[in-house]
């Protein structure tokens, strides 16, 4: 069983790297950007994103063949929805539909776990429209987050990655154990989009990246009994999202809503215009203007707190395995230094 998994690893690790490579590479007209927090001139290829469709398209084919049927749903999940940024990359999409389409992939859940998921500090859910109705809430809200916040170099691939990485050793150690090989997988397909796109980056995640790893988190938080731990490691997602719908009354095209901040000469500036959004980023500027680089670190750190907030979990979640687990791997080190001693 771990043999699988670590052949699974290694084959998504390839793929994303391969494919995040390629697209890099990519100069056609409407597949560039520009890259407009910077101080001088560059065009960007905008779907980086599709590194994760490729690379989670081997791996759901794999989890068929193997049985697991909870990463096979969480697969489904993150290139249905991954498809609808790509569409909307490509040909545009009107903004009910995509944002609301995600609700539809998320219905797989429910089905991959039987009714039955486990929610830290609350209990076990056993009911078909209670689980459907999370996972629905959970895939759309992360997919749009995740939308609304990959707004900079580096920030949403690197965030998934923290998120993804404390709720999976959470689960793992409240005795969920298919949580760990998932973990892993998941890492390695997303480590490379996360190396492309940090700054300066040479790729963009696109429409297609942001919803995808948008997905892919909210589905792991159901799949593998993450909820809690996830919901606080996403704060930061949460609460963009949340002022920008109530700042902006509702969701709008980015076209249709004034800048929530103004570069001038690579710095950073929060507009101050009436109807302007808050968002994140704008308050972070709001005391004092900054680069690019410098709000990316500040949002890093938010999601650096939020992750390491959710270690306070830990002694909800250890059951008695699970606490010798820990201790095994926090004793063994030291026992090895002492008998390499003699």
């Amino acid at each position: 069983m771990i043999t699988n998994y670590v052949i699974l690893a290694i084959i998504s690790f390839i793929l994303s790297l391969a494919t995040v490579h390629a697209v890099s590479r990519i100069r056609r007209p409407g597949l560039i950007a520009p890259d407009v927090h910077k101080p001088y001139k560059v065009l960007v290829p905008k779907i980086g994103g599709v590194s994760i469709l490729t690379s989670m398209g081997a791996a759901t084919i794999y989890t068929y063949l193997i049985g697991d049927w909870r990463f096979f749903a969480l697969g489904l999940v993150t290139i249905t929805v991954g498809l609808i940024g790509l569409v909307d990359d490509l040909r545009g999409l009107p903004v009910s539909i995509r944002v609301f389409l995600p609700l539809v992939p998320a219905l797989i859940i429910p089905v991959a776990v039987h009714d039955y998921i486990y929610i830290l500090l609350i209990g076990h859910v056993h009911y078909f429209l209670v689980v459907a109705a999370l996972s629905m809430l959970a895939v759309t809200v992360m997919a749009n987050a995740a939308n609304m916040l990959d707004v900079m170099n580096g920030i949403v691939p690197t965030s998934t990655l923290m998120i993804i990485t404390v709720s999976g050793i959470i689960s793992y150690l409240a005795g969920f154990t298919y949580a760990l090989p998932a973990t892993v997988v998941l890492i390695l397909t997303v480590l490379p989009l996360a190396i492309y796109n940090w700054y300066p980056a040479k790729v963009f995640n696109g429409n297609v990246g942001s919803y995808a790893l948008g997905a892919m988190m909210g589905a792991f938080m159901v799949l593998y009994n993450a909820g809690t731990q996830g919901v606080i490691a996403a704060l930061p997602y949460i609460i963009n999202g949340f002022l920008i719908v109530i700042t902006a009354r509702g969701f709008k095209p980015k076209e249709t809503l004034k800048r929530p901040v103004i570069v001038n000469d690579g710095v950073i500036h929060a507009n101050n215009t009436p109807g302007s959004p808050i968002t994140l980023v704008k308050l972070i500027v709001m005391r004092r203007p900054k680069t690019e680089k410098e709000v990316v670190r500040d949002i890093l750190l938010l999601f650096l707190a939020t992750s390491l907030a959710t270690l306070s979990l830990l002694p909800f979640a250890m059951r008695p395995l699970s606490t010798l687990r820990l201790g095994l791997v926090l004793v063994l080190p030291f026992l090895g230094l002492k008998f390499g001693s003699h």
